[in-house]
């Protein structure tokens, strides 16, 4: 009894992580690739954040800030894909730069060293949606704690959004039906 139990939890486990591992892969649908490829125009909305900066030694003040639209609005411009535009009613894609979690900062201080450890769980997260159709094309996250500040987790995002762009464009010609070889002339 307790051997048949453990072959289907084991079976159980294998099915889910076979399904999950096939599933990350996938091909994003053609109206999706259409719309990342089309776009020539982009808004950006950038998440605000309330915390508390430094200031001198044990002071701290509370601060409004939108860390997240310069690094976004910096490699947007260098990859040179995109026009900015500062109207939502004007772009063909709307990209959304926000944090999500919480950040616990703890207090280091000893010999030489001073400073703060991030042990709180919380992303960078970086979503392209359609005004047209308010639905959200791509989207990615990046852990908090693996970037060295706002400027390279944001950056990072952006980049892996270029990336994937490119090797979209690289299949391009397979979404209108028709493939390289089959429109070169037919009377060869």
């Amino acid at each position: 009894m307790k051997a048949s139990r453990l072959l289907w939890l084991v079976w159980m486990i294998l099915t889910v992580v076979r399904s999950v591992t096939l599933g990350q892969d996938a091909p994003p649908p053609p109206e999706v690739t259409r719309a990342l490829l089309q776009a020539k125009t982009v808004y950006i909305i950038s998440g605000h954040v309330r915390h508390y900066k430094p200031k001198g030694f044990l002071k701290k003040e509370l601060v409004d800030e939108t860390p997240f639209e310069e690094p976004c609005r910096k490699e947007l411009e260098k990859w040179g894909r995109f026009t900015l535009v500062s109207d939502i009613k004007g772009a063909d894609l709307v990209i959304r730069a926000y944090e999500k979690g919480q950040s616990n900062y703890i207090q280091v201080m000893s010999p030489g060293v001073r400073g703060s450890v991030d042990v709180g769980q919380s992303f960078f997260i970086l979503d392209v949606w359609q005004p047209s159709s308010k639905k959200v094309i791509w989207s990615a996250s990046k852990n908090v704690g693996t970037s060295w500040s706002t400027h390279t987790g944001i950056a990072n995002l952006v980049k892996k959004l270029r990336e994937e762009m490119e090797e979209q464009e690289k299949s391009a010609p397979k979404l209108d039906g028709v493939s390289e070889a089959g429109s070169a002339n037919p009377q060869n």
